[in-house]
């Protein structure tokens, strides 16, 4: 598949907001792996618990930089503690 050939023999890295469809990604990534011969990626990783987890752990930032888009009411998630125009400096993209 296309998604195959675009992750054959890369390091895979994961996001998202709660660490679940992470976690669903990963199950099907490692099926796919054993059913497919050939197919092998660099490692798999993942931010443990998702985004929203590692701003609480992280209040200023750490290593995030901008804002994470959700697809509800919330519309954005950012680091509490990190001053708004240092926030605004990092985001290269709008929607």
């Amino acid at each position: 598949s296309e998604a195959q050939e675009k992750l054959q023999g890369k390091k895979v890295m994961m996001y998202c907001t709660g660490g679940i469809r992470c976690e669903r990604f990963s199950a099907l990534l490692s099926q796919i792996k054993r059913e497919t011969p050939g197919f092998e990626t660099k490692g798999e990783y993942m931010v443990q618990g998702g985004v929203e987890r590692y701003m609480r752990t992280f209040p200023e930032g750490g290593y995030w930089k901008g804002k994470n888009f959700l697809f509800d009411k919330r519309q954005e998630q950012v680091p509490e503690k990190k001053p708004m125009e240092e926030l605004e400096k990092e985001v290269e993209s709008s929607c």
